[in-house]
């Protein structure tokens, strides 16, 4: 399982994305860059995307928020198409359902490349299934996740990132295996 942080070098401001079993690795990237994360935004309610958000609010002091189809305890939900800002980044919200009830993608712009956050919507290599819907899991990654730029970096909740039509990397992105 992948969790993400993205940060703005400038203003020292991060996006933490998911949290997986262990934020661990998260916090002493946190701590070693000096970043200020501002927000958690959650891909999805999986308790493997999960499993240490409280600690993660708690070491941090950065308000979670999760979409509206999926309201969990001690997270903000949000309708999809709100967008964050951090620094010069930019990070706007996309529907991506049909893994589970209220997926989101999240598609940071303002690095050398787009960055979509999909959570399960794509694993690598591979959708992430249906488990609510198949067919809607299918429609709502080629309307939210496939029509995107050629050269965004697919982020998902499993597996290596995609890079799209170039193989540069987009920093600064760091994501964390769990």
């Amino acid at each position: 399982m992948n969790s993400y942080l993205v940060w703005d070098p400038k203003s020292g401001e991060a996006i933490a994305f998911d949290t997986g079993a262990d934020c661990s690795g998260m916090l002493e990237l946190v701590a070693e860059k000096k970043l200020r994360a501002k927000y958690i935004l959650l891909t999805h309610t999986h308790g493997d995307h999960i499993f240490d958000l409280d600690r993660l609010k708690e070491k941090t002091g950065a308000p979670a928020f999760v979409g509206e189809r999926e309201p969990i305890e001690g997270a903000e939900s949000f309708a999809a198409g709100r967008s964050w800002s951090i620094g010069s980044l930019k990070i706007d919200s996309r529907l991506t359902w049909g893994h589970s009830k209220g997926g989101i993608t999240f598609v940071v712009t303002g690095l050398a490349q787009p960055v979509a956050i999909v959570g399960d919507a794509v694993f690598a290599g591979s959708m992430g299934g249906g488990g609510v819907s198949y067919a809607d899991a299918l429609s709502t990654n080629r309307q939210e996740i496939i029509a995107l730029a050629d050269n965004t970096i697919i982020a998902p909740g499993h597996g290596p990132a995609h890079h799209g039509g170039r193989r540069e990397r987009a920093q600064p992105v760091f994501f964390l295996r769990v």
